[in-house]
């Protein structure tokens, strides 16, 4: 019986759609935005009084007795946007944003916490980014704007800088903070400013603070009034539109890694779609690391005779080479080999053993052009 035009389409339908599906899935997991409540937007209260962002802000509090502002366009006070307190700004996206001093006399400082959707995953990178804008009524401007991430909220009795030391007295285990990269002031009071920033992960964080960690003596401040770079002004600014995306795992030279999901069927070699995410992770950061070059090592489990098991760990291992060279990676920069089942990672004569042994491998190493 010869299939009609409408069983044609359904059949295609029925075939693409699950692959389109999978295609969305890993791209949604690998943009998705990890903090709460980046913008703003979510609030518990409209904004009428100065100081609240821990009760007006969904997800959002002061890790210290500093004292965060949260503005809306909700708001008839002098919490609202465009207009408020300290000046006038429009929201960079939405209609809500927090402010908070970076730098005041005395080494008062005000923070931002916010809990993160999920756990971040230990050895892989993510990439922080957000948007300041300096206060009209802002003294001066700084340089210094960092991170810290924490396993658990933070709540320190004091209204000076969150410093090492703080942190570190504190029962909650913490990173080092971290400033974001900049190449001059945050002096823009008119335009929102991007600041972006890329960390590898511990394994244990689950919150986000944000500020200026450094205190009055150590922060690069330009006072906009005095010719002194040490006059204790204000620095007031807006924050707004703070996102946490994942960039996939931290490889290092000369380590040996074993490829997420690619553990092959019995006597297979063909690459599973989540393998295949896992390669694409392995691709872009060699595109982002041109000066390393990766070779590929296949393995087999136990059962075979050895010439067999060697040319299907080959098989394995080219099939890697062969997926990462389509993506677009030159191909003097990888090298593939089989090792049969003579490297296992389990050596128990078990279904669960072999099929952990059924594997590829990577080594990243540094490149040298031989044209050179």
């Amino acid at each position: 019986m010869v299939p009609n035009e409408l069983e044609i389409m359904l059949l295609r339908f029925f075939h693409i759609v699950p692959a389109l599906v999978f295609t969305l899935l890993c791209t949604t997991l690998q943009s998705q935005n990890l903090v709460q409540n980046g913008g703003f937007e979510d609030y518990l209260h409209c904004p009428d009084k100065m100081s609240n962002l821990n009760k007006d802000a969904k997800y959002w509090s002061a890790p210290s007795l500093g004292t965060t502002d949260y503005f809306n366009e909700c708001s008839k006070t002098k919490l609202g946007i465009p207009m408020n307190f300290k000046g006038k700004q429009e929201a960079f996206e939405g209609s809500a944003y927090a402010g908070l001093y970076l730098f005041a006399p005395d080494d008062y400082r005000e923070y931002i916490q916010v809990s993160l959707k999920e756990t971040l995953e230990k050895g892989h990178r993510y990439r922080l980014m957000l948007y300041i804008s300096l206060a009209e009524k802002s003294d001066g401007a700084v340089r210094d704007f960092g991170s810290v991430f924490s396993e658990k909220p933070l709540s320190i009795h004091t209204k000076r800088q969150l410093s090492h030391a703080s942190l570190s007295s504190q029962s909650v285990q913490t990173t080092h903070m971290k400033q974001f990269p900049e190449n001059g002031f945050h002096d823009n009071k008119e335009k929102w400013m991007q600041l972006s920033l890329d960390i590898v992960a511990k394994g244990f964080e689950n919150y986000l603070i944000l500020g200026n960690f450094m205190s009055n003596a150590a922060t690069r401040y330009m006072d906009f009034k005095d010719a002194s770079p040490r006059t204790e002004g204000y620095s007031y600014y807006y924050i707004d539109d703070i996102s946490l995306t994942y960039l996939g795992p931290e490889y290092k030279p000369n380590e040996v890694y074993v490829l997420d999901h690619v553990n092959f069927n019995f006597d297979k070699f063909d690459l599973q779609p989540k393998a295949k995410q896992s390669l694409q992770d392995v691709y872009d950061y060699l595109k982002k690391n041109p000066n390393l070059k990766v070779a590929i090592s296949g393995h087999t489990d136990d059962l075979g005779s050895d010439e067999y098991n060697d040319v299907l760990s080959k098989e394995r291992a080219g099939s890697v080479a062969r997926y990462l060279i389509k993506l677009g990676l030159e191909k003097n920069r990888i090298t593939s080999k089989g090792y049969g089942d003579k490297v296992p990672l389990d050596s128990a004569q078990t279904d669960q053993a072999r099929r952990k042994n059924r594997r590829v491998e990577f080594v990243m190493t540094e490149f040298e052009d031989d044209n050179e």
